[in-house]
């Protein structure tokens, strides 16, 4: 039986690597297209606009307007050159590969979602394990892909709001929000171990997320409930230097 669990799991693990593996491949397909994709277009718009230069001096500038916005949405897909943006600014690896993971998994569920990072992710705060980060992102992540699937499910609108932040002193937020299905939300009850509004769900997400949390005193965590969403939302202050 230890044998056979093993197995399994060195099975489970091959199947997680070679998941991440095709992620990364599609992410760096993406960024290879999205390239190609824009040199042409520069280069189509320029030439269209010289072509359009005259109706712009005598003032026609509707139709210059109208034709160029034309030529964008039949040239550009939009939706798909937005599918990672601003997930080359996270240079931390394991953080931008579980980013890379869900926004794939959102663009292939067909959930509108939105992600940001203005800032360049180059590290974190030195007494914070990534892979506890990662593991907060990752059920974050999952618990807002469910319920989306749900409002989905009920021909309701879904929409996820994902935030990441570094500032120049080496604190880091995390946000992530969601439209829910549930009129009322307990912050303390969903928080418990067991709680779930899904069925045939261990309802461990968010009290995984509070225990590890519990490991480190300079992180925060907040949950919010505004009218139809979830809001989740993350802090971790820099430590500060020892004094000698």
């Amino acid at each position: 039986m230890v044998k056979n669990q093993k197995v399994l799991l060195k099975k489970s693990e091959q199947d997680k690597i070679i998941q991440e593996q095709e992620q990364l491949q599609e992410y760096t397909k993406y960024l290879e297209e999205s390239e190609d994709e824009l040199r042409a277009f520069r280069h189509d718009y320029r030439n269209m606009f010289n072509s359009l230069k005259i109706s712009a001096q005598e003032g026609n500038t509707k139709e210059v307007i109208q034709k160029l916005d034309e030529y964008t949405k039949a040239n550009l897909n939009a939706k798909a050159f937005e599918k990672y943006r601003d997930v080359n600014h996270i240079k931390i690896k394991s953080l931008k590969s579980i980013i890379i993971a869900k926004l794939t998994e959102m663009y292939r569920e067909h959930i509108p979602y939105n992600f940001e990072c203005s800032s360049e992710i180059t590290k974190l705060p030195k007494n914070i394990n990534e892979i506890d980060l990662v593991r907060i992102v990752g059920i974050s992540c999952d618990n807002a892909i469910e319920e989306s699937k749900v409002l989905i499910e009920q021909n309701q609108e879904a929409h996820i709001e994902i935030m990441a932040y570094s500032s120049e002193r080496g604190e880091f937020e995390y946000e992530i929000q969601n439209k829910r299905s549930d009129s009322e939300i307990s912050i303390k009850q969903i928080q418990q171990s067991g709680y779930s509004t899904k069925k045939s769900h261990s309802g461990l997400g968010l009290a995984n997320i509070n225990s590890i949390k519990n490991k480190y005193e300079n992180m925060t965590i907040s949950y919010e409930v505004p009218e139809g969403y979830f809001d989740f939302y993350l802090v971790i202050e820099p430590e500060e230097e020892s004094e000698e």
